[in-house]
């Protein structure tokens, strides 16, 4: 499902999308390109599969084999592949230059030894992410959730009010996954430290968002993360750390090598002297004519003893790291009226999100087109046109009734069948006289004649005998199994006898590879933008009345715009 994230990076004006991906997936991912988005986007679009990318890596980690190839030249922004959002991209992508003080807003007093350090030049001086409510219409028990805490900015001295009508603005304190504080092993009660308190009395604490997983970064972040090679992952690891920095001892900071980066040296862009007092010679309040004078040493007074160039450096050096103000990461939570946004990586969450998608105000005029012209519906048949999906080439029989469903290309619905809030893919076929809710259908699955279905999921290629009934079932197919190998005497099909543990364990392992019942859609698009591997598979566009050519959920990342 590339199309979103390209889409999202057309909106935002991203310049270049670098898409990292394994090597079995690099030649669909480019012939996809190829045919869908050729005279479609400007922006650049590259994929890459380097030989060190796998599915244990971590989002930290792809990044940092992207900075090491040198594909990422600037600051660059985080997508997830299963995300699917209407928020704006330019928005979001404004909102961090203007929240990170996109004109250095200290005037020169912040201390630094290098014109490169922690990228001040520019001024975006820390990150930003998203994290979106999951309660309302849509959520599951047991949905995956971030324990945040944040304290909202002042209302005053802020130029992002527009921003502040479609959520709120905050600093990030601290985060972690909820299902890290639960666990029989892990205490019901979670310490907060003093030290955090005494900082931010008026925090904020919220366990019903998740993570987005958009992060926008300055250029200095991949230093960090290449500083820190145990740092696997952004939500786990790199953006925790990075929040914590900004409140507790900076010891930490120091530790993580963080102040050593926002310093920088002299061997990066070859000054000619470090100055012991660093915030003397950036002290812009020391030129104007109403500072006091300072008094005239006394004649008399010895001399203080000349100083080595290098205890300048070290003192200059231990000045500014004392004084280096620490980045922070910014919180966006978006409004959930204002915006739609779901992480697309359960079977629940996609038929949700593919009913969502396809559902239109019928008193708003829109360009969506609803039924692909080349559908043939019975004149008997009924559809519902406000909420329905119909892709190309569907076939609806005589008195069929299709309601608040999402049809694939080459679908195939029977005589008298009946389909309420149900997402059917490429080639799925429904018999007659067959009635499914709330189901997602795999493609080219045959649902028998008379079926009654609620709430089931069919796998890809499955063949769902006449007149089944069943309620929150999974129907999946056991592929590899040999017919002839597992007889009830236990040979294989050349009369030898099969260890019986050992059969057991093969069909355990092969019932475990086909629990991915229906591949997931990604999302993916940002600026100097990383995409990294979700646990989900291949699925159709929710809202795409085009048949897929190809649909990954690979990590990406692409090159922000100059700025």
């Amino acid at each position: 499902m590339l199309h979103y994230p390209i889409e999202w990076c057309d909106r935002a004006g991203f310049d270049t999308i670098l898409i990292l991906t394994l090597t079995e997936h690099q030649p669909a991912i480019q012939s996809y390109l190829r045919s869908h988005r050729a005279q479609k986007s400007s922006v650049e679009i590259r994929v890459e599969s380097p030989s060190s990318l796998n599915d244990n890596l971590g989002t930290a980690d792809v990044i940092r084999i992207a900075h090491r190839k040198g594909w990422i030249h600037g600051d660059f922004a985080v997508l997830p592949c299963d995300l699917v959002t209407t928020m704006d991209s330019q928005e979001v992508m404004e909102m961090w230059m203007v929240e990170q003080a996109g004109f250095d807003s200290d005037m020169g007093r912040r201390p630094r030894l290098s014109r490169r350090a922690g990228d001040a030049d520019d001024g975006r001086r820390g990150g930003l992410g998203i994290w979106y409510e999951t309660r309302g219409e849509g959520a599951t028990k047991g949905m995956e959730t971030d324990f945040i805490a944040v304290v909202p900015h002042p209302t005053e001295n802020q130029s992002s009010s527009k921003y502040r009508s479609k959520g709120t603005v905050s600093s990030l304190l601290f985060n972690t996954p909820t299902h890290m504080l639960r666990g029989d092993d892990v205490s019901p009660e979670f310490p907060i430290r003093r030290s955090l308190l005494e900082k931010h009395p008026k925090l904020q604490l919220h366990t019903t968002r998740r993570d987005s997983g958009i992060y926008f970064f300055p250029y200095w972040v991949l230093k960090f993360i290449e500083g820190n090679p145990k740092m696997a992952s952004l939500r786990e690891d790199v953006v925790p750390w990075l929040a914590k920095c900004c409140w507790q001892n900076r010891r930490l900071a120091d530790k993580l090598g963080l102040l050593d980066i926002l310093v920088g040296s002299e061997e990066e862009d070859d000054l000619e002297e470090i100055p012991v007092d660093v915030g003397e010679r950036y002290d812009v309040g020391s030129m104007s004519t109403n500072r006091a004078c300072k008094l005239e040493k006394p004649k008399n007074e010895p001399s203080a003893e000349p100083v080595s160039e290098t205890t300048r450096a070290i003192k200059a050096r231990m000045l500014a790291k004392a004084e280096v103000p620490i980045p922070e990461i910014t919180a966006y939570l978006p409004s959930q009226s204002k915006s739609f946004i779901r992480r697309v990586d359960t079977a629940h969450l996609y038929l949700f999100t593919c009913l969502y998608l396809a559902k239109s105000d019928p008193q708003t005029a829109t360009t969506q087109v609803k039924i692909d012209p080349s559908a043939s519906i019975d004149p008997k048949a009924t559809v519902s046109t406000f909420d329905c999906l119909i892709a190309d080439k569907v076939s609806i029989g005589e008195k069929a009734n299709i309601k608040r469903s999402v049809l694939g290309s080459g679908v195939s619905i029977g005589r008298g069948a009946r389909l309420i809030g149900c997402v059917l893919m490429d080639r799925a076929s429904v018999a007659e006289g067959a009635k499914l809710e709330g189901c997602t259908v795999g493609r080219k699955a045959i649902v028998g004649v008379k079926a009654n279905l609620k709430d089931c999921e069919i796998a890809e290629g499955f063949v769902v005998d006449e007149g089944t009934e069943a309620k929150n079932d999974r129907f999946v197919l056991f592929t590899g199994l040999d017919a002839d190998a597992s007889d009830a005497s236990g040979q294989d099909s050349d009369g030898n006898c099969e260890d019986s543990d050992h059969s057991e364990a093969g069909n355990d392992e092969v019932e475990s590879e086909s629990e991915n019942l229906t591949p997931k859609p990604a999302t993916k698009g940002g600026v100097n933008l990383a995409v990294y591997p979700s646990p989900t598979k291949d699925l159709p566009p929710p809202y795409s009345l085009e048949a897929p050519a190809v649909t990954t959920s690979e990590p990406k990342a692409t090159n922000a715009p100059g700025s």
